[in-house]
């Protein structure tokens, strides 16, 4: 288990702060890497510090911790989703290009007309 010093030193990073605010970015992805310890020092697995690597990887990139979250929050997602099964009433209902393009027309119409009326 690794301490927030620890981490601090393996991601390269100046402050303890910049530790915190990655692991709140991705405290999701983390949960079951994330432990309280003695004084309620906050302890990361192994497996953390590998996520955690990675947000850094695509935080250097250029990404802000955000996009670089959704990203790694997306790809963890489809790693660990992808290989399940899927019942066959579930495959068959298969999105074909265009169907949603009148709702995705409505929707982006509402969203620009609701950002008017709250810039005002």
């Amino acid at each position: 288990m690794h301490t927030i010093p620890n981490l601090r030193k393996a991601l390269g990073l100046t402050t303890a702060n910049q530790v915190r605010n990655r692991i709140e970015a991705i405290k999701d992805l983390l949960a079951g890497d994330l432990r309280r310890g003695p004084n309620n020092q906050i302890l990361v697995s192994d497996a953390g510090l590998d996520l955690l690597r990675r947000l850094q990887e695509l935080y250097d990139s250029g990404l802000t911790l955000t996009e670089a979250s959704e990203i790694l929050r997306a790809s963890t997602y489809s790693t660990r989703h992808n290989g399940a099964a899927v019942s066959s009433a579930f495959s068959s209902n298969r999105v074909t290009p265009g169907e949603g393009d009148e709702a995705i027309a409505a929707l982006k119409e509402e969203i620009a007309f609701l950002r008017e009326r709250v810039a005002y």
